[in-house]
């Protein structure tokens, strides 16, 4: 006689999400690790001593790229859903995207104009050193460009889109962005005020995407990555602990750090003060306020329907 076949297990849909955010989390992390060293590798052994700094740079991206590729891999063959369900439609992306640089570029000037110039004091010093300038930040930009959008596309994409089907909105946000917080949890001078404020970005950036943005990731590619090519290529400041070269940066803004840290950002740099807690929380306002707009219209659009079938 034949044996009957084996049943098959069917595992809750909860747990199948969570498998699948560990795996891809873990798979972005090896992939990024591996290339990083490997790029690391071959700056030791290549690059000249004056372009390391730059080349560092790129490499950086670079293995933010490979992780972000293992990303959309995982979503296309794994979920099995086209890559443009993640937030990448093709069409208004130029737009989305200078937008997005706007919206960064006044962020990141009013933390380092007004809080650290203003209040803290800081002093600025000019980098002379034309060539090497235009070199770090073209590179630079180019890292950021990858390094940006990569973490986009794992917390506000990945992430993000398997809990919101999965449990909903609210969850989804909370989530993706107590993940995008404690992912930062091993950079130094690492605290309680940039935990928040990297919270705060993250419910920040999917409300853009959700509300503002229509589901797209453009525009969040492009304040993510602005903000960290501001803050650390252009004024020379720590990166969430990550400390800039000055020869490596256009301006060297250096903080009055007698004044307490939430003012200075105590060694994180501006994810670290109140002025990044104030202008994120700017934004979040901002985007609620699209939010409650687009549910308003939804309600409209809703009564409208039901006058007409009545």
């Amino acid at each position: 006689m034949a044996g009957r076949p084996a049943a098959r297990i069917a595992l809750p849909g909860g747990l199948v999400v969570v498998a699948r955010i560990v795996g891809a989390c873990l798979a972005y992390l090896a992939v990024l690790d591996t290339v990083y060293l490997i790029a690391y590798g071959l700056a030791q052994s290549v690059v000249p001593d004056d372009a390391r700094g730059a080349f560092g740079l790129v490499s950086q991206g670079v293995a933010d790229g490979a992780a972000l590729l293992s990303v959309l891999l995982i979503w296309r063959l794994v979920d099995r859903r086209p890559v443009r369900a993640l937030g990448l439609r093709r069409a208004g992306a130029a737009a989305r995207v200078l937008k997005g640089a706007a919206i960064a570029s006044l962020m990141m000037g009013a933390v380092v104009l007004v809080n650290y110039t203003l209040v803290d004091g800081a002093t600025w010093d000019l980098n002379t050193d034309l060539a090497r300038v235009c070199l770090a930040l073209v590179f630079g930009l180019i890292g950021f460009a990858l390094q940006g959008p990569a973490e986009e596309v794992l917390f506000r994409g990945y992430i993000l889109e398997n809990v919101r089907e999965q449990w909903g909105v609210p969850q989804a946000i909370v989530a993706s962005s107590l993940a995008f917080g404690l992912m930062h949890a091993s950079n130094p001078a690492f605290g309680v005020l940039p935990f928040v404020n990297l919270v705060l970005f993250g419910v920040a950036m999917a409300l853009y995407k959700l509300f503002v943005d229509d589901h797209q990731l453009w525009g969040v590619f492009a304040i993510h990555a602005m903000w960290n090519w501001l803050q650390q290529v252009v004024f020379g400041l720590p990166n969430s602990g990550i400390v800039s070269v000055p020869d490596n940066a256009l301006f060297s803004v250096t903080p009055n750090t007698s004044l307490p840290d939430f003012v200075w950002g105590g060694g994180f740099g501006p994810e670290g003060t109140l002025a990044a807690t104030l202008v994120l929380l700017a934004l979040i306002g901002v985007c609620a306020r699209s939010a409650r707009r687009a549910r308003s219209g939804r309600r409209v659009v809703t009564g409208r329907r039901a006058a007409t079938m009545s």
